[in-house]
């Protein structure tokens, strides 16, 4: 089997895995539907592809040395998840309190809104970071006509536009059921407790990373 057809299995593997991203990305299509979790996802993309290239400037070495960066980054990315986590848990508290007339999606929840939000998300998130840095070295090939940068730059954007296979339809499937509770009030203040919970796994994640 050719490495890039290691690589693309390999890749896909990885993101089907409940990793932060896909919790996140399943927490908003529950919450807030199909096209915004769309808008999150396309931020989550455009964060890891702002790593990749990051990381193929040189700023791995630098991370390594720095560790108190990763540190803050670490902690960043836990506190704004567990805000979001916050919100949604109190949204369904009192979805369940006044069910009547409670709706899953928020007016206030725009999709550049998620899109910025994705990209935060992935940039905060420590585990994006070690990922790259411990998975792409292996793929590179000694003795290229491209340099060892380039080659991460283009696995890394390999990678990142694999992500949508995975996504899309688990985005779809949420969505459909999102829908599908919103004609029964009753049940819907579950959907936000669901993604909540969602939301505080991923902080679990982050911390015993």
């Amino acid at each position: 089997m050719s490495p890039i057809i290691t690589y693309i299995i390999g890749s896909l593997g990885l993101i089907i895995k409940p990793g932060p991203d896909l919790l996140c990305t399943i927490s908003t299509a529950l919450s807030h539907g199909r096209k915004r979790a769309l808008c999150l996802m396309l931020g989550l993309i455009l964060g890891c592809w702002t790593w990749i290239i990051l990381l193929s400037l040189g700023v791995a070495a630098f991370l390594k040395t720095h560790t108190v960066v990763m540190t803050i980054i670490r902690y960043g990315g836990m506190a704004y998840i567990g805000y979001l986590a916050y919100g949604s848990l109190v949204e369904a508290y009192h979805g369940f309190k006044h069910h009547e007339g409670f709706v899953l999606s928020s007016p206030n929840e725009r999709g550049l809104r998620l899109l910025l939000r994705g990209i935060l998300m992935a940039m905060g998130n420590p585990l994006t970071i070690m990922f790259f840095l411990a998975f792409l070295p292996h793929f590179t090939t000694p003795g290229s006509r491209l340099p060892p940068s380039l080659q991460i730059f283009l696995l890394g954007t390999l990678f990142c536009s694999l992500v949508p296979f995975i996504s899309v339809p688990i985005i779809f499937t949420a969505g459909a059921f999102k829908n599908a509770l919103e004609k029964k009030p009753r049940f819907a203040p579950s959907v936000k407790l669901f993604s909540g919970l969602l939301l505080v796994l991923v902080v679990i994640l982050l911390a015993i990373a």
